[in-house]
């Protein structure tokens, strides 16, 4: 019986030790988590960004509009015959007042 109850006491001291330490108790243990979580969500958007990055590089690779469209918006160059017109931004990050 009093063996039992050393055993009962000594796990209960390993629980309140795991919930309470700052080194490798349950918080950081959660926290960790958490991190691992955002990093999995990170993960997948950067994938995604690959994946059109890549489909892009094709397209562009392939010649054809790809290219002239990358040239016109990047560069903002326009064929001889065309005019070009540049509206002005309506977001606040481009105004020029003080």
């Amino acid at each position: 019986m009093k063996a039992l109850l050393f055993v009962a006491a000594l796990v209960a001291a390993v629980i309140v030790h795991a919930a309470f330490d700052t080194d490798a108790g349950l918080g950081t243990w959660l926290r960790l988590r958490g991190l691992l979580s955002e990093s999995q969500v990170h993960n997948a958007e950067l994938r995604r960004e690959i994946l059109a990055l890549e489909t892009e590089a094709q397209a562009l690779e392939s010649g054809g509009f790809a290219v002239e469209r990358a040239i016109r918006e990047q560069l903002g160059f326009a064929r001889a015959d065309e005019t070009l017109v540049r509206l002005p931004r309506n977001d606040l990050s481009s105004a020029r007042f003080p």
